[in-house]
């Protein structure tokens, strides 16, 4: 919803994604203001939206494939009756870890 008056205040509040074409009382009622006063900023929302999903759909595998990869680990070392201490789980944290926030 783009709206720049009073009129459009509800229906800016009450949208997913409110834009306010304008600096007066509908900027407060919107969650996004533009300082440009037509539509040209649906754009670049739309393509900041879409980045924060990426991003937040790749944060979630990377916290899932280093919860598979400590699981698996810790799983073959009671397999062989190995345990192992603080500082150890340390080491293989920082092992596994490291790369795959590099990668």
């Amino acid at each position: 919803m783009c709206g720049d008056g009073a009129n459009d205040c509800g229906a800016l509040k009450c949208a997913d994604v409110g834009i306010s074409l304008s600096e007066a009382e509908a900027s407060i009622a919107a969650p996004f203001t533009s300082q440009v006063q037509n539509i040209e900023c649906v754009i670049t929302l739309l393509r900041e939206g879409r980045c924060a999903m990426t991003t937040s759909f790749q944060a979630f595998k990377f916290i899932e494939l280093y919860s598979l990869i400590q699981f698996f680990s810790i799983v073959l070392m009671y397999a062989i009756d190995v345990n192992l201490t603080n500082f150890q789980f340390l080491y293989i944290d920082l092992v596994a870890l490291v790369p795959l926030a590099i990668f």
